[in-house]
């Protein structure tokens, strides 16, 4: 008997040798896949904020380095600055963009997608005028056009020649005004809108350069030095002392005159006109290829 009771102790202790291995084993598979699951979740996250700091570079004007956060500062993506694939004349860029976890322990878990993106490519042969107007050209005082000029042009079309269609023209805009905050800096694109009925009165000193839209009529009657383009979207009057390099476009009614008269000059330039077309250049961004690094 007392042999019997021995043997079921001994069994007794192996039963529960093989149960606490067993359950052992299932605690540790238990942690293990928990902490594949946490490991395969933040990565994603990271993969996540790979991509938008790639849609933050699309999604803005120009092409930049560019940081920031989703969720709190422990969760990052960082875009080193794009480079230009070379010999395709800056319309093909590559973009690196990293997205970072912090995680408790200090641990840091990221992911870099690595994507190229071609920007829209305008053409500045489709600026062929020192001054080009769908309506008649008046010309009075002292007007010297360095260039050909051309008026009563039903050929003028925004989109046609810019490329972008004027929503994504005044949405990518580096500086917005209306006829009553109209002030500096000009330069970049600049986008004004005139309130109907009313006119933009230039009348003081302005220096500029890049794109300068006018949605309205305008009146400049001060001293103004613009290099790039000027695009008017309404009626176009110079009586100041203006001098223009580049190329000044007026898309008015087949009634509304461009008027120049005063003290004003007029210089076409190519290189003008296509350093302009450069802040155009990076309003359409498309991405043609992309790979994980």
């Amino acid at each position: 008997m007392v042999n019997n009771r021995g043997v079921v102790l001994v069994y007794s202790l192996l039963v529960t040798m093989v149960l606490s291995v067993l359950l052992g084993s299932l605690y540790l598979g238990s942690i293990n896949e928990n902490l594949q699951a946490k490991q395969y979740v933040n990565s994603l996250r990271a993969f996540w904020l790979a991509e938008a700091g790639i849609a933050t570079v699309k999604a803005n004007p120009g092409l930049s380095a560019v940081s920031g956060n989703l969720g709190g500062s422990n969760y990052t993506y960082n875009v080193a600055s794009p480079q230009a694939v070379p010999g395709t004349g800056n319309v093909y860029w590559i973009i690196n963009s990293t997205g970072t976890v912090t995680l408790p322990s200090g641990s840091i878990i990221s992911r870099t997608l690595v994507v190229t993106i071609k920007t829209a490519g305008a053409d500045s042969s489709k600026f062929p005028y020192a001054i080009d107007t769908t309506a008649d050209l008046v010309i009075k005082g002292s007007v010297s056009i360095n260039g050909t000029s051309k008026q009563n042009d039903n050929t003028i079309n925004f989109t046609n020649m810019f490329g972008v269609s004027k929503a994504t023209m005044k949405s990518g805009a580096n500086h917005l005004y209306t006829d009553s905050n109209f002030n500096t800096p000009v330069d970049g694109i600049t986008w004004v809108d005139v309130a109907s009925g009313n006119t933009l009165g230039i009348s003081g000193n302005l220096t500029g350069s890049g794109i300068l839209v006018i949605n309205g009529d305008i009146h400049i009657s001060g001293t103004v030095n613009f290099d790039g383009i000027i695009y008017v979207i309404g009626t176009l009057t110079m009586t100041g002392d203006v001098t223009t390099g580049g190329s000044v476009i007026a898309e008015s009614s087949a009634t509304a005159d461009t008027t120049l008269k005063g003290n004003v000059t007029m210089n076409f330039s190519l290189s003008k006109i296509e350093n302009a077309l450069t802040n155009v250049q990076l309003l359409n961004k498309q991405i043609v290829a992309w790979r994980e690094q």
